[in-house]
């Protein structure tokens, strides 16, 4: 079930595209090379989320702004944005960075399955040819 804050996943005319199960069917393979290129691209993507999280938890803190109710209405405001409302950079950043990590994934399932099929029909090459 899907949670009311998480976007609805990718569709085509309607109909949810299940990245792992067409995988899973040979609907989608990848090439070994261009897979890891694109693993690389991803992997360098997710060093920079991580960098951009672990300096986020600074601005996760109240602003020195003066003690009077405004300035800690806006210190609360700004802590709030960093990391507590479900809206925060530290929440989109985190979102973000398992889409990533779910992309990664899903290209190594992706070059595993090009190599599995690319085996397979090797194997029914060489019985064809009777080596």
């Amino acid at each position: 079930m899907q949670n009311a804050n998480e976007p609805a996943p990718p569709s085509i005319n309607g109909q949810a595209i299940e990245l792992s199960e067409n995988i899973k069917s040979g609907k989608v393979m990848l090439d070994p090379a261009t897979g890891e290129e694109l693993r690389k691209l991803l992997r360098e993507q997710v060093e920079q989320v991580d960098s951009w999280l672990a300096r986020a938890g600074r601005l996760a803190r109240p602003a020195p702004l003066g003690a009077n109710p405004v300035s800690d209405a806006m210190a609360t405001k700004f802590e709030a944005r960093a990391e507590g409302d479900p809206l925060s950079f530290v929440n989109v950043m985190s979102a973000y960075r398992t889409v990533l990590q779910d992309t990664h994934d899903q290209v190594s399932a992706a070059i595993t399955k090009y190599q599995q099929v690319d085996e397979d029909h090797r194997a029914g090459l060489t019985k064809i040819n009777g080596i």
